[in-house]
C-alpha cells in the first residue's frame, strides 16, 4: 500500500463532464424554490426627500438666504441636532394625524403584522397579546414606533442637506410619508418660530410699557428743569436763548462800533478840511447836502461872472465888489453848513458810543448770567441725554415688537430649513430583488454542487489508490 496519493485530474474532469447537467438541474430546481419563496415576501419600497438646513430668505429677512456668516455658524453638531428633531415622536405623531394613519386599515394591518410576529401564534394568551387588543393610546404609540423604525435620517456627504428615507410596503404611501415628514418638520420649525415670537411679543410688551413710563418721566424731568432754571431754546436752531442773545448783542456791538468809527472819521476829516484854507470844496460830504450843492453851483456862476467882468472892469468897480461880496457870503454859508455837518457827525458818534457802551454793559451782564447757568446747562444736557437714550431704546423695542407681531402668523413665519427635493413614488422595491437573488441562489447552488462532485471524485480516487 502506498502512502502517496495522487489526484487524478482526468478522472475529476470526466466526472464533472458527465454530472454537470445534473448539478445545473438541481441548482435550477433549488433556485426556483428560492424564487417562489421570494415571491411570498412582502416587498419593501424606499423613498427619500431632502431638506436643506439653512436660513430661508423672506420679506421679514430678505438677506437671510445670502447671509454667509449665518451659514458658517451651522456646524455638524447643529445638523445632527436637526436629525434628532426630525426623528422626534411629536413630528411622527403629526404625520400620523396628517395622513390619518390610525384610520387607514391597510396601514394598521401592516403595523399589526409588524407587532404580531410569528412567535406570538405559538405562545399562550397569558404570554402574548395581539395588536388588536391594545387600547387606542397604545396603538398610537406602537404606530409611532413603527414609523420611527422605518425612518432613516442621515447627513448627505457631510453637508447641510439631510436625506429623509422612509421604508414601507406601499410605494405611494411610502413617498407620501417621506414628504409628510419633511413638511411636518418645516411646519414644526415655523410653529416654534411662532411660539418664540409670541413669547418675545409678550416680553417686549411689558418692557415697552415700563420703558414708556421711563421716557415720559425723563422728558418731564427735562421740561421741569428747563422751566425752573429758565433755560429755553430757540425754535430756529438747537441753541439756548442766552447763547442766541449773546450772539445778537455781539453783532449789534460790532455794528455800533463801526458806525461810531465812521462818524468820528467823517467829522475829523471835514474839520481838518475846514481848518485848511481852500480845501472845503474837496470835502466829499458836500455831495450829501442839497444846500451845499446849490451854494457851490451859485459860487461857480459868481466866479465865472467875476472872471468875465474882470476883463473889462477894474477890481474897484462896484459890480466887481458886489460880486466878490456875494462870493464871500457864499463861502461863509458853505463853511457854516459844513460846520453843521461836522456837528451832526460828532453827535452821531456820541450816540453810537453811548449805544455801544449800553450794548457792552448788557453783553457783560448776559455773560455773567450765562456763566451762572453753565452748570445748569450741563445738568440739563445730562437729563436730555438720558431722555434721548430712553427714547432710542423705546424705538428699538417697538421695532422688535412689530417684527415679533408680524411673525406670529405661522403661514408667513420663516423656517430655518427648506425642502430641496421631494420624495417620488418608487417604481421597484428595494427588497427583495427577486431576479438578482434568484440568479445568485442558482450560482451558489451550482458552485456548491460542483464542489461536492469534485470532493467526491477526489475521495473516490484516494480510496482506489489505497
Amino acid at each position: 500500500m502506498s502512502d502517496v496519493h495522487e489526484i487524478n485530474m482526468e478522472g475529476i474532469i470526466s466526472t464533472l463532464k458527465s454530472a454537470w447537467w445534473k448539478i445545473a438541474l438541481i441548482s435550477l430546481v433549488l433556485a426556483s424554490g428560492v424564487f417562489f419563496l421570494l415571491q411570498q415576501i412582502t416587498p419593501r419600497y424606499v423613498s427619500e426627500s431632502r431638506v436643506l438646513i439653512a436660513p430661508v430668505a423672506s420679506y421679514q429677512d430678505p438677506a437671510a438666504g445670502r447671509n454667509t456668516e449665518g451659514l458658517l455658524n451651522i456646524d455638524q453638531a447643529s445638523v445632527l441636532s436637526q436629525i434628532q428633531v426630525i426623528q422626534s415622536r411629536d413630528i411622527l405623531a403629526q404625520v400620523i394625524d396628517d395622513f390619518g394613519l390610525m384610520e387607514d386599515q391597510k396601514f394598521q394591518k401592516y403595523v399589526a403584522g409588524s407587532v404580531n410576529s410569528g412567535l406570538t401564534s405559538f405562545l399562550p394568551a397569558s404570554f402574548s397579546q395581539s395588536y388588536e387588543s391594545y387600547d387606542p393610546t397604545t396603538k398610537r404609540g406602537i404606530t409611532i414606533d413603527v414609523l420611527a423604525s422605518n425612518l432613516q435620517v442621515l447627513s448627505l456627504s457631510q453637508s447641510r442637506v439631510l436625506g429623509l428615507r422612509y421604508y414601507g410596503p406601499d410605494p405611494v404611501r411610502t413617498a407620501g410619508i417621506a414628504n409628510g415628514i419633511a413638511n411636518a418638520y418645516i411646519n414644526w420649525q415655523r410653529s416654534e418660530k411662532v411660539i418664540q415670537s409670541q413669547d418675545d411679543s409678550v416680553r417686549l410688551s411689558h418692557l415697552i410699557s415700563d420703558l414708556k413710563k421711563e421716557v415720559e418721566a425723563s422728558e418731564a424731568a427735562v421740561a421741569k428743569y428747563r422751566a425752573q432754571k429758565g433755560i429755553f431754546k430757540s425754535s430756529r436752531n438747537d441753541v439756548t436763548l442766552n447763547r442766541q442773545q449773546l450772539t445778537e448783542l455781539n453783532s449789534r456791538i460790532i455794528a455800533a462800533r463801526e458806525r461810531r468809527a465812521e462818524s468820528e472819521i467823517r467829522a475829523k476829516l471835514i474839520r481838518e478840511m475846514l481848518n485848511t484854507e481852500g480845501e472845503v470844496i474837496n470835502a466829499p460830504e458836500n455831495m450829501r447836502s442839497q444846500l451845499i450843492q446849490r451854494l457851490f453851483e451859485q459860487k461857480t456862476r459868481v466866479e465865472r461872472t467875476i472872471s468875465e467882468l474882470s476883463a473889462t472892469l477894474l477890481p474897484s468897480h462896484p459890480r466887481i465888489k458886489q460880486l466878490r461880496s456875494e462870493l464871500k457870503g457864499m463861502n461863509l454859508q458853505i463853511r457854516n453848513e459844513m460846520q453843521r455837518i461836522v456837528q451832526s457827525a460828532e453827535n452821531d458818534a456820541k450816540i453810537a458810543r453811548a449805544r455801544e457802551d449800553s450794548l457792552q454793559k448788557s453783553l457783560n451782564n448776559l455773560k455773567d448770567q450765562s456763566a451762572q447757568t453753565d452748570g445748569d446747562e450741563i445738568q440739563l444736557r445730562a437729563l436730555e441725554r438720558e431722555a434721548r437714550t430712553n427714547r432710542d431704546l423705546l424705538n428699538t423695542y417697538l421695532a422688535r415688537f412689530r417684527d415679533a407681531e408680524a411673525r406670529k402668523d405661522s403661514a408667513i413665519a420663516p423656517a430655518y430649513a427648506t425642502i430641496v427635493s421631494k420624495a417620488h413614488v418608487p417604481t421597484a422595491p428595494y427588497f427583495p430583488k427577486i431576479i438578482p437573488f434568484t440568479l445568485l441562489a442558482f450560482t451558489a447552488f451550482f458552485l456548491v454542487g460542483l464542489g461536492f462532485m469534485i470532493m467526491r471524485a477526489v475521495l473516490s480516487g484516494s480510496n482506489q489508490a489505497s
